[in-house]
């Protein structure tokens, strides 16, 4: 399982190299099985890129032409023109559509500084994509201190959605931090924290549900003696 490149082939080998690099460091969810491909006629057509791997909802990924049939789906895209044809630019739609249970809102912080809000997408995302939850939703808030300093916060939050897969819905919201270092340091914290609540409230419930199936089977066995003592006094 993972992620295997087929080949690239752009007419440029140092972009092509990036581009093996940027889809390397993407990566996959567990257990999730993908391709890709990505070709170019020559320096100045477009880049095609061929992904064959889950099924992903049509509506949230308009961007890409999407086939279906025997349980995967074949995803395809052009990149057209500079503001495209880009490492960063490919890898961001790539990881959006891979990792779909992760997902950005629009970031304020890069209208600010283009490099510094993907610093940010890229320090949450790289804490996200080792948890089981999902969805998961990111959003991004600006906060003004003076007339030249800004700070930047972070909202996460899960809703739970049917059917009910036993995660609960979780939220979080990060102090006002500075760099995205401080970010991914606050989100590590508050997500070892919420998986140890989680192992403890997991074994409350395995320790309840031990005293109930006992209980269970005590009220049983005490229902056969009861019978079999009746039966006795029957045939006396």
């Amino acid at each position: 399982m993972g992620l295997t490149i087929d080949r690239v082939l752009i007419a440029n080998s140092e972009t092509e190299r990036a581009i093996r690099g940027a889809l390397e460091g993407v990566g996959v969810p567990p257990g999730e099985d993908w391709t890709a491909t990505m070709t170019a006629l020559s320096r100045s057509s477009s880049w095609e890129l061929i992904l064959q791997g889950p099924i992903r909802t049509k509506s949230a990924y308009f961007d890409w032409e999407i086939v279906e049939g025997d349980g995967t789906a074949r995803y395809r895209r052009l990149y057209q023109g500079k503001d495209e044809q880009n490492v960063q630019y490919v890898k961001n739609g790539v990881r959006k559509l891979v990792w779909s249970r992760i997902q950005f809102g629009d970031n304020p912080i890069r209208t600010h500084d283009e490099a510094l809000g993907q610093a940010f997408e890229d320090a949450v995302w790289d804490q996200l994509r080792h948890e089981e939850m999902r969805p998961l939703q990111v959003r991004f808030g600006v906060w003004r201190e003076g007339v030249e300093s800004l700070r930047f916060v972070c909202k996460v939050e899960r809703h739970a959605t049917p059917p009910f897969d036993g995660q609960l819905p979780w939220s979080w919201w990060s102090s006002l931090v500075r760099t995205p270092q401080e970010l991914a340091a606050e989100l590590d914290k508050a997500l070892q924290a919420r998986r140890k609540r989680e192992a403890e409230n997991l074994a409350l419930r395995r320790a309840r549900e031990a005293r109930l199936q006992a209980a269970a089977w005590s009220g049983e066995r005490a229902g056969r003696h009861s019978h079999r003592d009746s039966h006795r006094q029957i045939a006396v």
